[in-house]
């Protein structure tokens, strides 16, 4: 019963982890190309560069999920046990 109790604790936790991970990301996806429409706004000449820091920040922005999944396979599979 008691270890019952634990490993749905676990799956509860991975849960948590997997879905504010992707919660997070899509926000900050989301005011990482809000900044990038500004920008474009205030200066359609400088398009190109902006667009490249927007892609850079988008990419950081999306290897926070990434890792949160890894961490999340880890204690689903390992029960915590590292």
């Amino acid at each position: 019963m008691q270890l019952d109790m634990v490993k749905a604790i676990y799956d509860i936790a991975v849960a948590l982890l997997l879905g504010l991970a992707a919660v997070g990301s899509g926000v900050g996806d989301g005011m990482v190309m809000s900044k990038y429409v500004e920008g474009v706004a205030r200066q359609p000449e400088a398009r190109g560069s902006i667009f490249g820091s927007a892609l850079l920040g988008v990419a950081l922005v999306e290897a926070f999920p990434v890792i949160a999944l890894a961490f999340g396979i880890i204690i689903l599979f390992t029960k915590g046990a590292f």
